[in-house]
């Protein structure tokens, strides 16, 4: 379905799969989703002010320009698979436990992002910025480009990758040779 650039505002859907739909430029304000599945949706540039997201799954979906600090967050609980973020913003957020998992995270900003224990496992980053961010035990398996700043970002017992946990150090500026050199 195609619900582009028009109104789906103050709506309530639980226990619901929406497929292959397409909210580009959608408002979506203060409507609730409970325990709803998006897969294979659209979701660039919403407006989505007060709407709140209860376990929700994205699947394979594409959101674009996003600013989920903008969403209630009281009840925020989300998890995305397979997807591609761009130009999203998921700053000053409690998002314990989130799943990122073999996504495409472009552009986004984690600042002051509460992160404790989430899964990027599988993700590939680019140009995606983590400040002031509680990365406690998160794990960034498998995962490739990120830039994480040790000094500005909490990462104790976060689990990263050989050779990508290299990244860490970039931010010292020291050179590094194998043992062949």
């Amino acid at each position: 379905m195609d619900f582009s650039s028009r109104g789906f505002e103050r709506k309530e859907l639980s226990d619901c799969r929406l497929e292959d739909c397409n909210f580009t430029e959608t408002r979506l304000n203060q409507s609730v989703f409970e325990a709803c599945t998006f897969r294979n949706c659209n979701l660039s540039n919403s407006i989505v002010t007060k709407t709140r997201l209860i376990d929700v799954k994205f699947e394979a979906c594409k959101l674009v320009g996003l600013n989920f600090y903008h969403f209630d967050q009281m009840l925020f609980d989300v998890s995305f698979v397979s997807c591609r973020i761009r130009n999203c913003n998921f700053s000053n957020l409690n998002m314990k436990r989130a799943v990122f998992e073999s996504c495409e995270i472009q552009e986004c900003d984690f600042k002051e992002t509460f992160l404790a224990e989430a899964s990027f496992i599988g993700s590939i980053f680019t140009d995606t910025l983590f400040h002031n961010a509680n990365l406690q035990k998160a794990s960034f398996y498998n995962a490739k480009g990120y830039a994480i700043d040790p000094r500005t970002n909490n990462v104790k017992k976060a689990v990263f990758c050989v050779p990508d946990v290299i990244a860490l150090i970039e931010c010292f500026d020291v050179v590094i040779k194998d043992n062949l050199s």
